[in-house]
């Protein structure tokens, strides 16, 4: 107790006070006494009053957002906002905690992906691709085929239409910026004046649009229904058919008809506007801009270039002279400043974030280096932001992102300086880590903590579901500049190997079992576990969470192989293409091994298989001994 307390040593000095202060004021995230400890009548009331109520606004969200998709709203309107978001974060984090004694948001993160599938920018659902489980149930087998046919159907259409028909950026932005493909989660606050007007007028333009257009449909419904209150009319149906028969005695039915007929009630967003009718608009408008003249200042510039390619570093590494260059666009008549409140509107990725602290430094070891650096310090403020893969190969598939160097806490609110100028302060510019050569274990076990009931299912809120977290290595990651963890809905009882037991001995220091399992006959095929109910402690974050059972979580260390891409003639490598993945230690590459996949990493290495030829699906279905052979 009293090293819990910070007091440490035989002849320590005890202030009486601060311990007594210790002991009846725990930390804020540990409760000492729960709701699901409580009575039956204490939890029944709590559910009813307070957790259930708030599944259903939740699932209200999920409701509205995916009829926003199927009305054919803008895609920056389909999900719910940040604002929205991060109310609902915080407010399930209360419950949580109020309930278990440690918060998550697990349920939250479930309706949040599910959300998202529906942005318009998920090529395909996870359910959409065939799967199969090997006989062992070690291995879930999916289907690479078919994932690939349908995210090259969605970009090919997407491509050609851009391609025949572009519609200037006009009430939108750019949705790519950063370092990366996925560092675009906020997207650039300063511009030039005239992408500005192009953003802002050219999105109160469009209002204006909508605007009329419903006035002019609630005196056609007036005309139809002239006993109805036109806001009121729900009988969509009714609606459609009634406007069809006066669409078809006017000779050049208006458009405000047209799309009443279309739709069957009161336009709600300039996305269900007719394409031609929306390319017209903004054509008229982008080219009404044009005249306008700007003074070109080649340093201002390179500024503006800078701040939308590494968002969140100071321009030329220097804070100084990047505070000196914002003052100077803020003050310069060919630049605008759009507060962040603003732009993130029209940023059509969304995210949850946790805030947390950490415990332990952060490693990194570039290739061919021979010492650690440390990236972050114990003390640090971190972050993780979840947004939704759009290419999932698991269940509720999300990235967790780490700090983009601005604040992204709750402390700072819209409307406050610190959240307004967001990336072009520059608060935290080491928070913008790699992923390639930085395994963060502490995040990867934060990241799976705040998703998981603690406890497991036996007292799990309604809702709440069990998840996993890793990070993919080198030969696995495409995208190295900006650090990811992989989440899914996921347990080990689905993935057995990771629930695999040798000799579990008991770590009182750390509260936890471990235990080393040799899962393949070369003496470097086996994998640390450990498990635990306090994964987050200073002495256990050494190690690799993956799953979550029976209240405890598993922790995962395993030592793999440094595989490397090569070229090799075409033809030679695999699946007859021109590379081949080989082991720089053994000299020895995947085709020669007759494996069906070539790495492992957060989702094949626990038996999650992408399987993109007959044959290698045929081996797959093993299970457990194909699984084993795997490149460690």
């Amino acid at each position: 107790m009293l090293e819990a307390a910070g007091i440490t040593g035989a002849c320590a000095d005890i202030d009486c006070c601060e311990l007594l202060a210790w002991l009846f004021s725990p930390e804020k995230s540990i409760n000492l006494y729960p709701v699901k400890n409580q009575s039956p009548m204490r939890k029944a009331a709590f559910l009813s009053e307070q957790w259930e109520p708030f599944l259903a606004v939740v699932r209200g969200h999920l409701h509205s957002t995916i009829a926003r998709a199927k009305a054919g709203f803008s895609l920056h309107e389909v999900m719910p906002s940040h604002d929205v978001l991060n109310a609902l974060t915080e407010r399930c984090q209360e419950l949580t905690e109020a309930w278990h004694g440690r918060a998550n948001i697990g349920m939250v993160y479930e309706f949040f992906t599910e959300m998202a599938e529906h942005d318009g920018h998920s090529p395909y659902m996870f359910r959409d691709i065939p799967q199969q489980r090997s006989e062992d149930g070690y291995v879930r087998l999916l289907d690479g085929q078919v994932r690939q046919t349908l995210y090259r159907s969605h970009s090919k259409a997407v491509t050609t239409e851009a391609t025949t028909k572009p519609i200037p950026l006009v009430g939108r932005i750019q949705q790519t910026a950063g370092e990366s493909p996925i560092d675009n989660l906020q997207l650039p606050n300063l511009m030039p004046r005239k992408t500005a007007l192009l953003l802002t007028c050219g999105h109160r333009i469009q209002q204006f649009l909508v605007g009329v257009l419903r006035w002019k449909q609630r005196r056609i419904l007036q005309l139809l229904f002239p006993d109805t209150d036109a806001e009121a009319m729900a009988d969509i149906n009714a609606v459609k058919t009634k406007a069809w028969d006066l669409q078809l005695s006017e000779e050049e039915p208006s458009l405000a008809l047209t799309m009443l007929t279309r739709h069957g009630c009161l336009v709600e967003s300039y996305g269900q506007v007719p394409s031609d009718t929306r390319y017209a608009a903004e054509k008229f408008i982008a080219d009404s801009l044009s005249k306008l003249e700007t003074e070109r200042d080649e340093e201002l510039d390179s500024f503006m270039q800078h701040v939308t390619k590494h968002p969140g570093r100071p321009f030329n590494e220097d804070h100084v002279e990047h505070k000196t260059m914002l003052l100077r666009s803020m003050k310069s008549r060919s630049v605008r400043l759009v507060f962040r409140s603003v732009v993130e509107k029209f940023c059509q990725h969304r995210y949850i974030t946790i805030a947390w602290t950490r415990r332990a430094p952060l490693l990194y070891l570039p290739d061919g280096a021979e010492d650690f650096t440390v990236l972050r310090k114990p003390g640090a403020e971190e972050l993780t932001r979840f947004r939704k893969n759009v290419f999932a190969y698991g269940e509720s598939h999300a990235l967790g992102q780490s700090g983009g160097g601005w604040s992204d806490s709750q402390r700072w609110s819209p409307g406050s300086l610190m959240y307004e100028l967001g990336p072009l302060l520059c608060v935290d510019d080491d928070a913008k880590l790699p992923n390639h050569y930085v395994t963060d274990i502490e995040k990867i076990i934060r990241d799976c903590m705040v998703l998981c009931p603690d406890g497991g299912m036996a007292d799990a809120l309604p809702g709440e579901t069990l998840h996993d977290s890793g990070q993919n290595p080198v030969v696995a990651s495409s995208i190295g500049k900006t650090q990811h963890t992989q989440a899914s809905k996921a347990s080990a009882e689905e993935f057995p190997l990771m629930a695999e037991k040798n000799r579990p001995r008991w770590c009182p220091h750390m509260q936890a079992f471990l235990d080393i399992i040799q899962v393949g006959e070369s003496e470097d095929a086996f994998f640390v576990s450990g498990r635990s109910r306090q994964p987050d402690t200073q002495r256990f974050l050494e190690f690799f969470v993956e799953l979550r059972e029976d209240g405890d979580f598993i922790f995962v260390m395993a030592p793999v192989a440094c595989m490397q891409k090569v070229r090799v003639p075409k033809g030679q490598g695999c699946m007859g293409l021109d590379f081949d993945f080989e082991n720089p230690d053994l000299g020895e590459r995947v085709t020669q091994k007759n494996l069906p996949i070539a790495t492992v990493d957060a989702s094949q290495g626990k038996g999650n298989f992408l399987i993109n030829t007959k044959e290698h699906w045929r081996m797959a279905m093993e299970g457990r001994p194909v699984l084993v052979r795997l490149p460690l």
